[in-house]
């Protein structure tokens, strides 16, 4: 667990006592928090990642965010800015990957088709590894402990969507959610840290998303109950998650990456 009596967690005051570091006895039954779900009922917020091309950090952009800096977290709709963290969560649901097709920049950028199926050609690398015209997208609707108001518990729920070079930490994120076993979602507590990363073939410097295991919500807690409430609640929901549309500014694919070194390897 990430937590001294020099660093504790940091989470709103008065959760803190209500997590542990080792997991609780005991298997869960019933939804886990892994099966399929939909989406597209309504939007909300994602919490974003100040790249260096971000509107957010242009002072010539509607969509600047007063003293934001590359590499902070913030609320999209909110604006709300939580730096470089810590910040902590517990996962209410989790989504399959989906693909949005954005139109090119040249073009004016913005979404062309949101939508866009599994299995789609345009998800496909082409055959000289052309990067796909839809880009993936992996979300997670999550109920963030750092900014918690339990009297009004709905205004932190967020998403997390993550594409691009966020992809790597997307699945890291995924493998520390199957790590935990048949324990529900929402009852593990996660931190969210940033850095930045340098891309060898190009020189860019961009901002990554970083994930580790925080602990566990303190079984029969208040919090506990919170959390499994709001599970119980959004389990079913389908949502429109606020879009991204920032184009990676690096030419970062990891996707790519991995499947050319994939390919090496055959």
């Amino acid at each position: 667990m990430a937590t001294t009596k020099d660093a504790p967690l940091a989470v709103s005051a008065g959760f803190q006592d209500m997590i542990v570091a080792e997991r609780p006895k005991g298997v869960d039954e019933g939804v886990l928090g892994s099966e399929g779900i939909g989406r597209d009922d309504f939007t909300l917020p994602r919490l974003g990642l100040a790249q260096k091309m971000s509107p957010e950090i242009d002072p010539t952009s509607p969509k600047v965010i007063p003293g934001l800096a590359f590499t902070d977290l913030f609320n999209s709709l909110s604006k709300k800015v939580y730096g470089k963290g810590p910040v902590h969560f517990v996962i209410l649901k989790r989504y399959d990957p989906r693909w949005i097709e954005f139109n090119p920049i040249n073009e004016g950028g913005g979404i062309k088709d949101r939508d866009v199926r599994a299995g789609d050609p345009r998800t496909e690398f082409g055959p000289d590894g052309e990067k796909p015209l839809a880009t993936m997208f992996y979300d997670f609707l999550v109920l963030n402990l750092s900014d918690l108001d339990a009297a009004d518990p709905i205004q932190s729920v967020i998403a997390l969507s993550l594409k691009s070079s966020g992809i790597k930490a997307a699945k890291h994120l995924n493998f520390l959610v199957k790590q935990r076993g048949p324990k529900q979602i929402c009852k593990g507590v996660y931190e969210l840290t940033t850095g930045s990363e340098t891309d060898k073939k190009t020189g860019g410097v961009y901002a990554v998303y970083k994930f580790k295991n925080a602990g566990w919500l303190k079984p029969a807690s208040p919090l506990e109950a919170l959390a499994v409430e709001m599970f119980e609640a959004w389990k079913d929901r389908a949502v429109d998650i606020d879009v991204d549309t920032t184009q990676d500014d690096t030419g970062f694919d990891p996707e790519k990456l991995e499947r050319q070194a994939a390919t090496a390897d055959m």
